[in-house]
């Protein structure tokens, strides 16, 4: 059963609200005839004071630059806390999984090169399910591995429909919701420039399930294409899912959206943030392009000179992202601030409700990427300047 995704619903918005004394951002929530909850927040949001920091340093880093293999990452492709504080690491060089104890020392690994059951040909995302159950997807053999919280193999399970998979979410029936987590060349046809998206698909499949159904389709990266060929572009929209407490979060940066779809692909909620100002000026462009121009004198004169033209020539559209990245917890949403064109660095997250209702800013450490939130921690990964690469986990703080 196929179902088109609906790109934008009209409904007027009966009931007004003021921002509370504290400062909090008050939502507003309308019931269409057609069942759909619209949650609206008002505001401009990234105008918000941070509510949320982080500690100074991190609580656990795992990582070196030389030293014991199990320590060494190349390629990181996932990570995830588990409820005991545990941390497992999909890296993509080894093509294993390896788990950590809340302090951040090796314990085992499971996986490793190949296509036998539990190993990986290009182990790709890895998600953390009820009871903290593991489903890692393999972009090359196109399948997922599950894995117990102990390291256990449950499965594999052949993935169709999806030309590059990404994350795979297991239902309590045993069924999973998958998309895509990038782009293959066959998707771009016909010459016209410009910026396009292609539609992506959102696959509910399993043993439950006689044929997979497609919940819906939904747009795709941007991409942008010349008469040079195509690429992504530093202001691309990217295409996001997640799915918590068996209902299905969509983020495709089509302004300031996420729609949420139960399992059967019901649309039920439109969350949305409006006032976001979403245009590109010339303000914004000028400071990627200083930023690009300074990465391009550390290359050599040749490809300098390359960066250079590619950069005058490159194509801006009028507007920008909405978010950059998408990540759902338990009991949130988090949203990334775009920042092609910011020049204070700063790595920002609107935090929300899975009804919608708006809790503040996070304010991450730079050059940290967020990967997953537990509590009043979150977890993810950062570079060293020689290219190390390192899984941190970060405490929370309020801020006064």
């Amino acid at each position: 059963m196929k179902r088109i995704a609906p790109a934008f619903l009209s409904v007027a918005l009966l009931v007004a609200c003021e921002p509370s004394n504290s400062g909090a951002v008050r939502e507003v929530v309308q019931r269409d005839s057609a069942g759909v909850a619209i949650t609206e927040v008002p505001g401009p949001i990234w105008s918000e004071a941070a509510r949320w920091t982080t500690s100074a340093e991190p609580v656990v880093e795992i990582g070196a630059l030389e030293g014991r293999p199990e320590y060494l990452f190349s390629g990181i492709r996932g990570v995830t806390g588990l409820a005991d504080g545990r941390i497992v690491v999909a890296d993509g060089g080894s093509n294993t999984l390896r788990w950590y104890d809340d302090s951040g020392s090796y314990l085992f690994e499971r996986g490793g090169s190949g296509e036998g059951p539990g190993e990986f040909n290009r182990v790709g995302l890895i998600v953390r399910g009820g009871g903290d159950t593991l489903a890692i997807t393999d972009f090359s053999v196109r399948r997922i591995t599950e894995y117990t919280p102990e390291g256990e193999l449950v499965r594999t399970i052949p993935i169709d429909g999806v030309t590059v998979p990404g994350a795979a979410y297991r239902l309590r029936d045993g069924t999973f919701i998958v998309g895509s987590s990038g782009f293959s060349s066959t998707q771009m046809t016909g010459d016209e420039e410009g910026l396009r998206r292609t539609p992506e698909p959102l696959i509910r499949f399993g043993d439950a399930m006689e044929t997979p159904d497609t919940i819906g389709i939904f747009p795709g990266p941007e991409m942008y294409f010349s008469g040079r060929g195509f690429g992504f572009h530093p202001f691309s929209r990217g295409f996001h899912y997640a799915v918590k407490d068996e209902r299905l979060f969509v983020a495709a940066a089509e302004g300031f959206v996420v729609d949420a779809y139960e399992a059967d692909g019901r649309w039920v909620q439109s969350i949305r943030a409006p006032d976001v100002d979403l245009q590109l000026t010339p303000g914004m462009i000028e400071t990627y392009r200083q930023g690009a121009r300074e990465a391009a004198a550390e290359q050599s004169e040749a490809r300098a000179e390359a960066m250079a033209r590619e950069l005058e020539e490159m194509y801006f559209p009028e507007t920008r992202p909405a978010y950059a990245r998408f990540v759902a917890s338990d009991d949130a949403l988090w949203l990334e601030e775009h920042r092609a064109g910011r020049s204070d660095g700063l790595n920002r997250w609107a935090v929300l409700g899975h009804n919608g209702e708006f809790r503040g800013i996070a304010v991450l450490p730079p050059g940290f990427i967020l990967h997953d939130v537990q509590r009043d921690h979150v977890i993810g990964t950062w570079t060293d300047d020689l290219g190390v690469e390192y899984v941190r986990k970060y405490r929370l703080v309020t801020v006064d």
